[in-house]
This record gives C-alpha cells, sequence and structure tokens, in this order.
C-alpha cells in the first residue's frame, strides 16, 4: 500500500460567523491514518484575511499528493441574512460555491498536478453541477471514509479508478458509481479530534454520531438524499466508550451534539437506552448533551430521562399549522408539537424550537395561526424559538420536484440554476423580506441573525487558530499587536491555552498587557474582565 500526503481542506466560510467543527473530514482522516496515510486537515480561510495567502502556506506545509474538498453546504438556506452576499429579489442570504471556486482555482495555479476531490453533504446533493461550477474532475457522493481511501490507493490507475462506488466523475460527461449501503466501521470515529479546530470544540460542541440516515418524507428536506432514508445504528458500547474516551482526553470540552438527523427516530427505544447508560456511566455530569428531536415520538419518560441526563432540546417544529405540515408531508401535527412544548416545561427541559415560514400550503392565516401559537407558547426561561423564511429548494427534493410540475411559480425567488446549486426559494405568501417583516410585526420583536464576518471576531479566530497551532510566539506577539476589543475577545481562551501548555510567562505578559490597556482606554464596560485578569494574575503568582 502507498503511504500518500493527504490534504484535507474544510470549505466552509460560515466558519468564521459559526464554528462548527469540521466533523466529516475529521472521520476520514481517521480513517485514512489508520490505514497508514499521513493527513493534514486545514481551513484556507485563517489565520490571515487574504485567502491566497493562506493557501500558499497550507500547500507548502504539507505538499499533498491528493487534495480533498470537504463542501458541507452551498449556503446557510437562510434568506433574511442582513450581511448576506447574494442578493436577489427580496431575498439575502450566503452563498459559498463561489469561494470554493476561487480555492479550486488558486490551488491550480499553483499545484496543477495535485488530484481535487469534492465531498460532504453539500456536494452530494448536486454532484454533477457542483463538479461541473467548480471545474473538478472527481468527487465522492455519500460517505467518503472507504471510496475516497481507494481513490488515494489506487491513483495513478484510472481505470481502477473509474470503478470506485460512489466515485463521481467528470470530464465533459458525467458518470456517478452507486454508492454501497452504509455501515459503522469499527474504530471509524476518532477520540483526539483535531487539535487545529479546538476553539471550535470547545465553544460550540463536540460531535458524536449514534445513527445515520433519515426516514422521514419532509418536502423540501436533503438529509435522506445525503444520508440516505434507511437508519443505521451504531454499536451502543462503542458510543459510550468513545464518550468516556472524549471525557479524558479533551478536558476543556463541556457540550457533546449528537449529530444525528432526529435524536428520536424512528422511536425511542434506542435513544432511550442510550440516555440510560449515559447517567449509570455518569457521563451527565461531565457533559451537557444537545441534539435534534421531531415532536413525535416524545413523552413524558422520555423527558424526565432526557432532563436527568442533563439534555437540552433543538425542536423541529417547522409550523404549528396542520394544513402547511400535511402539506409537506411531514410526519407530526400540531398537537404533536403542542404536547411535546409541555412536556419539556413540566420537566424543566430547555427546548429551542426551530421553524420555517412559507414553505408551500402557507397563507396569511396560518401564519397568524403560528405566531399566535408562538405567543401561546411563549420565549421564556427555558424555551426559545428559531425560524427561517423560505424553503430552500434543492435538487431530488419532493419541493424541488413540485416547482418543476410548475407548481406556484409566483412564489418562486432566486435562479432555477442547474441542480439547484444557486440560492433558490419557495415564499408563500409573500416574499421573503416582506414577510419577515409580517412575522415581526405580528410577534411584536425580531429574532436577530447577526450573521457576519465581523472584523473583530474574525481577528480574534485568527489568534485562536494560531493558539491552536501551537503557534505561541506567533500568537504572543499578534495578541499584543492587536485592537482592544479583539484582546478582550479571545483573552480568556488565550489564557487558558497558554498555562495548559506551560507557558506561565506568556500567559502573564498578555495578562498584563490587556490589563494595562483596559486601564487606559478601557472604561467601565470592561471593569469585570479587569478583575477578573487581575484574579488570573494572582493565581500565577509573583514573577
Amino acid at each position: 500500500m502507498k503511504q500518500s500526503s493527504i490534504l484535507l481542506l474544510y470549505t466552509d466560510p460560515y466558519y468564521l460567523v459559526k464554528q462548527v467543527y469540521p466533523f466529516g473530514l475529521d472521520v476520514i482522516a481517521n480513517y485514512l491514518r489508520k490505514r497508514g496515510h499521513h493527513v493534514a486537515v486545514e481551513y484556507p480561510f485563517l489565520p490571515e484575511a487574504d485567502l491566497e495567502t493562506n493557501l500558499l502556506n497550507i500547500l507548502a506545509e504539507n505538499r499533498p499528493r491528493v487534495i480533498g474538498l470537504g463542501i458541507r453546504n452551498l449556503d446557510t438556506c437562510l434568506s433574511c441574512e442582513s450581511y448576506g452576499d447574494y442578493v436577489g429579489r427580496d431575498f439575502r442570504t450566503f452563498y459559498f460555491l463561489p469561494e470554493i471556486k476561487r480555492i479550486v482555482d488558486l490551488i491550480k495555479m499553483h499545484a496543477p498536478e495535485v488530484p481535487i476531490v469534492g465531498g460532504g453533504g453539500g456536494f452530494t446533493i448536486a454532484p454533477q453541477a457542483i463538479s461541473k461550477y467548480l471545474g473538478i474532475e472527481f468527487g465522492v457522493a455519500g460517505e467518503g471514509e472507504e471510496p475516497f481511501r481507494q481513490f488515494i490507493e489506487a491513483l495513478p490507475d484510472r481505470e481502477k479508478i473509474k470503478r470506485i462506488s460512489g466515485l463521481t466523475c467528470f470530464d465533459g460527461e458525467f458518470k456517478a458509481n452507486a454508492r454501497k449501503a452504509y455501515a459503522f466501521a469499527d474504530g471509524v470515529f476518532p477520540i483526539i479530534r483535531e487539535e487545529k479546530f479546538r476553539f471550535a470544540l470547545e465553544t460550540t460542541g463536540l460531535p458524536v454520531q449514534v445513527k445515520r440516515g433519515c426516514n422521514q418524507k419532509c418536502s423540501y428536506c436533503v438529509e435522506p438524499i445525503i444520508e440516505g432514508a434507511s437508519i443505521v445504528f451504531r454499536d451502543m458500547d462503542q458510543v459510550i466508550e468513545e464518550l468516556r474516551a472524549i471525557s479524558r482526553v479533551h478536558e476543556d470540552v463541556r457540550k457533546i451534539f449528537f449529530v444525528d438527523t432526529e435524536f428520536n427516530l424512528p422511536d425511542l427505544s434506542y435513544c432511550s437506552r442510550l440516555i440510560e447508560r449515559i447517567i449509570h456511566e455518569g457521563l451527565h455530569e461531565r457533559f451537557g448533551f444537545t441534539s435534534q428531536f421531531l415532536p413525535r415520538p416524545f413523552d413524558e419518560a422520555f423527558a424526565k430521562r432526557l432532563f436527568d441526563a442533563n439534555f437540552s432540546v433543538i425542536l423541529t417544529c417547522d409550523s404549528f399549522s396542520d394544513r402547511v405540515l400535511k402539506q409537506n408531508y411531514v410526519s407530526y401535527r400540531r398537537r404533536d408539537i403542542q404536547n411535546t412544548l409541555e412536556i419539556c416545561e413540566r420537566n424543566g427541559l430547555p427546548c429551542t424550537v426551530s421553524m420555517i415560514f412559507g414553505l408551500p400550503g402557507e397563507t396569511d392565516e396560518t401564519v397568524n395561526d403560528s405566531i399566535e401559537q408562538m405567543k401561546t407558547y411563549r420565549p421564556g426561561l427555558l424555551r426559545r424559538y428559531e425560524y427561517t423564511v423560505g424553503g430552500r429548494i434543492y435538487r431530488g427534493t419532493r419541493l424541488c420536484r413540485e416547482i418543476e410540475k410548475g407548481a406556484d411559480s409566483k412564489h418562486l425567488y432566486g435562479i432555477q440554476s442547474e441542480g439547484y446549486i444557486a440560492p433558490y426559494y419557495f415564499c408563500a405568501p409573500e416574499s421573503p423580506f416582506k414577510l419577515k417583516q409580517t412575522i415581526e410585526k405580528g410577534l411584536g420583536y425580531a429574532i436577530a441573525y447577526e450573521n457576519r464576518c465581523d472584523p473583530v471576531v474574525r481577528q480574534s479566530l485568527s489568534l485562536a487558530h494560531m493558539v491552536d497551532k501551537g503557534q505561541w510566539d506567533k500568537a504572543v506577539s499578534t495578541f499584543m499587536e492587536s485592537r482592544l476589543p479583539v484582546r478582550s475577545w479571545i483573552y480568556d481562551y488565550t489564557f487558558r491555552k497558554l498555562t495548559a501548555a506551560g507557558r506561565v510567562g506568556d500567559a502573564r505578559i498578555v495578562s498584563e498587557n490587556l490589563l494595562s490597556t483596559i486601564r487606559e482606554e478601557g472604561g467601565n464596560h470592561h471593569h469585570e474582565q479587569a478583575s477578573l485578569i487581575q484574579f488570573y494574575l494572582n493565581c500565577l503568582g509573583s514573577s
């Protein structure tokens, strides 16, 4: 077997807004390393603001034989992004493929001999159109561990490559080999996660998977396309052992996110047993757990188990209107949502309710109905709402097929691109922007989506990236040169990582530097942080 240097690029620009850990690439990297390959996972949008500079440094450092592109999403699915970079008629969103194409173009310019392979959930939605748009020859639709390994080890035998299950090939004509049924392999999930993304693990949460697949038929959803319509479970002992190992290895991780499409599918048997095992092992005292749930199946006993296991719930609600739910082939109804919200409240279970306004069947009446229900089941200490406006149209969904038949064309926003890869929405009874205004007026408040690449956040993430890569001297000097808001935002993380690495002197330097600046120009709103810094300095003792 040939040992290869493999570079996996996490191509999600939205990481600069919301730091979601590159779980899929981590799984593939772990799978390949166990088979003798050297693998690096990198993020090309950090630490510098210039993409080309970062990419050149990554290529020089790794000298890859093969590059894999992890395409997590095509866009945000949100049609009312105030800071979005893609504007259409009465909508605005972030569209990621142009930036990913820029990555491909730069690789072709600076490393033209290196084959590029696309993959990930976003790629799987429309592999032909994405391959054509990006100008890449190879891709993997669906699970990437084994097909990508076979690709690497078959190089440069193109005939052997073209027979790999799940592989896609575009060289003027497009060919996609059938995917094999998925089965969890032993040891496929890594215990020690990628150090370069430790900030994401500690702030957003560490992802763990317990099953794959979705048996639901929601009109707009691509999960059955990405993961398959049959549900495959992991061995529960392996899940528990993974959680035990994470608790030993990742001391600063406090949040676990189960990345299943819906945690309580297809019924409550497996997930209830898993929760009981979590409690039995005492893991609920170490972690808080979060996952997505459907309103049905869900009962009182299950909610009590979730509460005891330190869970919070993200409830897929979509709409309170039975008319909208039925028309979009959703498996639950209003009464199920109400019942689950009441159960969560009775059991003190934190619940985030996730809704979509504007799906097929939505009218002024159904919009007002959902708003009234949101007022009845109002936000509070244990309940909050999130909602999107408009249903993103993806290739292969029931919604897409209805659009192709000519249904409700007056409610379409965006362009019908090849493979539906460009942002394209169904939104009724009015445009996304107007519907958002209607909702806000009806609720009496706005749910803000301040999703912007804030310069302070970006520079802070750049510092976190240096720290996570162990570039201590560079991180300290950059910290000292940064503006007060940047230093203030990332100080706690920087301090903790410096002290954990035994760099107490550097921890003292950054603390004294920030404390001095706060006293000179920080004002009263930094008073609490100044007290915390002084406490940390006292803990370090005298120099």
